[in-house]
């Protein structure tokens, strides 16, 4: 062991003063050709290949013994449900300037083919239409949203995209997507970060005594 050391040394000295792409000079056993071997011997020597067993357990992970409850979102939408003004209209799937309702809606999410009636079902104005023709309710709208972003529904379905609250085997609640996010425009907007907090102030030793001996006075 003590000729690896030393023959790394000498490797280590060549190749700081050696031109980039020379090989090492002759004899020198390279790092790498005996790192891995070298690095199991030295923990086994040293007591360091397997893990401590007091850090061991025979006790199976935790069961979460909650309820997850996804947030529903018809309540909160306040022309919902959206039949009672598009009953008596046709659809209309060319993309115009809306001059009646909904006219501060801009969409710029994806291609524009269909306009409104991508998402929302022709045939049913009260529920959202998946790609393969299925029609869920506005409270799944996040199978909507999962049906092109796959990604971020896994992580959804995971808790770690989105907001989660609740607690880890008890009951959660869930936001759906458009709870985060605008449908139309889903795209976050760029905000300017506050400034850091300034540390609080704190008053000179002289005028903490003095606040002292005055409030000691008047108590006495």
């Amino acid at each position: 062991m003590r000729r690896h050391v030393r023959c790394w040394t000498t490797w280590h000295m060549h190749a700081r003063s050696r031109p980039f792409g020379s090989k090492p000079p002759s004899g020198v056993t390279s790092l790498g050709r005996f790192g891995a071997l070298f690095a199991t011997l030295f923990l086994a020597s040293c007591g360091m290949s397997e893990e401590p067993s007091r850090l061991k357990t025979n006790h199976p992970p935790p069961v979460s013994s909650g309820v997850l409850t996804i947030e529903a979102r018809q309540p909160l939408l306040p022309m919902y449900p959206c039949s009672r003004c598009h009953a008596e209209r046709a659809p209309n799937s060319e993309e115009r300037m809306l001059t009646e309702l909904h006219t501060q809606k801009i969409l710029n999410h994806g291609g524009q083919g269909g306009w409104c009636y991508r998402c929302h079902a022709r045939d049913d104005i009260d529920k959202l239409r998946l790609s393969d023709g299925k029609l869920v309710s506005f409270d799944q709208a996040y199978e909507l949203c999962g049906s092109c972003h796959g990604d971020k529904l896994r992580d959804w379905n995971a808790g770690i995209h989105g907001l989660t609250t609740g607690y880890w085997l008890g009951d959660r609640f869930r936001r759906s997507c458009p709870s985060c996010q605008d449908r139309q425009l889903p795209k976050v907007p760029q905000t300017t970060p506050e400034k850091q907090p300034q540390p609080p102030r704190t008053a000179p030793p002289e005028a903490a005594n003095e606040e002292h001996e005055k409030a000691r006075a008047e108590h006495h």
